[in-house]
């Protein structure tokens, strides 16, 4: 099945000051042409939160290595992000380094609407969330609407996510209607602090290689 193999990625949260939000797309839209120059980025994804007070926007790309990342870290899109972050953002950027558990990806991918869900693991079940999401790739490579999927570990926390995309809509709701979302909230109550921190998210831009 569809895969890629990447390792390590950043997620990175970008707030808006509500009278740059078209700045902040527009930043967006120009950091996929300046990716395209960083052979080690791997995949790149910039997303605007969907109906989010304060407007919210987020970068989440990955590596197959921690050079890459550094690299990436050290190269133009970062510079151009810290350089603009004062006069675009209103706080920012939390620029948060996770590991990959599990992915699905398939190769040149025409994205356009995707999904972040933050979850937060009781101390005593992370192994537990970690062996879910490991084991759900499986669930997910059945389904053909869900073009990209990551299971991500923030380590040293006991913090999970999941980052997917999707062509549309439909693709999106597909996933949200299917067996790893339900598994998911069958079994938050029992493993998690909190209910999943699901917010669905348009791409502006991206790039998606194996």
């Amino acid at each position: 099945m569809p895969s890629s193999q990447v390792s390590l990625a950043l997620f990175v949260p970008l707030i808006a000051k509500r009278e740059k939000v078209d700045e902040v797309s527009a930043f967006l839209g120009a950091g996929y042409d300046l990716v395209q120059a960083e052979p080690d980025t791997i995949q790149w994804f910039g997303v605007k939160y969907a109906d989010h007070t304060p407007p919210t926007y987020a970068i989440f790309d990955t590596f197959r290595a921690e050079s890459g990342r550094g690299a990436h870290l050290s190269g133009k899109v970062a510079e151009a992000l810290m350089a603009n972050a004062g006069a675009l953002l209103a706080a920012g950027p939390d620029i948060m380094s996770n590991n990959i558990l599990a992915n699905k990806v398939v190769e040149g991918a025409k994205v356009g609407v995707g999904l972040r869900v933050l979850l937060t693991a009781k101390p005593e079940k992370v192994d537990e969330v970690r062996e879910f999401l490991t084991g759900a790739l499986p669930l997910v490579e059945a389904e053909p609407g869900t073009l990209v999927w990551y299971a991500i570990e923030f380590p040293g926390t006991n913090k999970f996510g999941i980052v997917d995309f999707f062509a549309d809509e439909t693709g999106r709701n597909a996933h949200i209607g299917g067996k790893v979302a339900e598994a998911l909230f069958a079994n938050a109550d029992a493993m998690l602090v909190s209910p999943p921190d699901l917010v669905k998210v348009d791409v502006v831009a991206s790039s998606v290689k194996v």
